[in-house]
C-alpha cells in the first residue's frame, strides 16, 4: 500500500503531538516530518517527498501563508491544507490565493480530517462551510472594486455545459477520480476540462476554481 506522506507544521508542540498520534491509526498515512515554522517546512520539502502539508497559519520566522505560496510554487505535487481558527478569515483568504488546497478548523473531528486529507491527496479541495461565506464575501468586495478599465477575466458564458458540470463538482470538493465516476468520463477528459476552466476563468489553481464555483452556483 502506497502511503500518503504527511508533514505537520505548527509552532505548538501539543498540536503536533496530537496530530502525529491520531495519524498512527491510519494504515495509509505516514507522518514524514514535524516542523515548527514555515521556513523549516520549506527546507523539509526541498529534501523530502511530501504529499500533504498540514500548515498552521500563524507561526514565527515564516508564517504559514508565506510558506504555502513558496511550497506550492516550488513543489506543485505537494498539497497544502491550512490549519486555522474562526478569527483568521483574512489569513485564510490569503492562503487560498497563495495555492492552499483548503483549510481546516483545529477542532475538526479525526474521522473528518482523515477523509479530507484523502480527498485533497486525490486532487480535491476542502472549503469549510462555516468560513467559506466570509471568504466569498471578501472576494465579492474585491470584485466590486474592479474598475471598468480592468474587468475581471472570468467569463462563465463561455463555458460549455460539461465544463459547468465539472466546475460545480470542483466546488463541492470532488477529486478528478470522483468527477470521472460521477460524469462517466475518463480522468484524462476531466483533466482537460479543468485546464480549460483555469484558462477561461483566469484562475490560478483548483482552489480558486472551487471558490468561483461556490460564488456562482447554489451547491447545497
Amino acid at each position: 500500500m502506497k502511503k500518503i506522506k504527511i508533514l505537520i507544521v505548527d509552532d505548538q508542540p501539543i498540536v503536533c503531538e496530537g496530530l502525529n498520534t491520531i495519524f498512527q491509526f491510519e494504515e495509509d498515512f505516514e507522518v514524514v516530518g514535524v516542523c515548527h515554522n514555515g521556513q523549516e517546512a520549506l527546507d523539509f520539502c526541498e529534501r523530502n517527498i511530501t504529499d500533504i502539508v498540514l500548515m498552521d497559519a500563524r507561526m514565527p520566522v515564516m508564517n504559514g501563508i508565506q510558506a504555502t505560496e513558496k511550497i506550492t510554487l516550488l513543489f506543485p505535487d505537494t498539497k497544502v491544507l491550512i490549519l486555522t481558527t474562526f478569527n483568521e478569515e483574512m489569513l485564510i483568504f490569503e492562503g487560498l490565493q497563495n495555492g492552499a488546497r483548503g483549510f481546516l478548523l483545529k477542532d475538526i473531528h479525526p474521522e473528518e480530517l482523515y477523509k479530507i486529507i484523502r480527498v485533497v491527496h486525490d486532487g480535491g479541495v476542502c472549503l469549510h462551510p462555516d468560513v467559506t461565506q466570509k471568504v466569498l464575501a471578501r472576494i465579492s468586495d474585491q470584485d466590486k472594486k474592479a474598475t471598468v478599465d480592468n474587468p475581471p477575466e472570468r467569463n462563465h458564458s463561455r463555458l460549455t455545459n460539461r465544463e459547468e458540470e465539472v466546475l460545480r463538482l470542483i466546488g463541492k470538493g470532488f477529486s478528478n477520480i470522483e468527477i470521472s465516476s460521477a460524469l462517466f468520463i475518463v480522468q484524462g477528459t476531466v483533466k482537460n476540462h479543468v485546464s480549460s476552466l483555469l484558462a477561461k476563468l483566469g484562475a490560478r489553481d483548483r482552489t480558486q476554481l472551487a471558490i468561483l464555483a461556490q460564488k456562482t452556483y447554489d451547491l447545497r
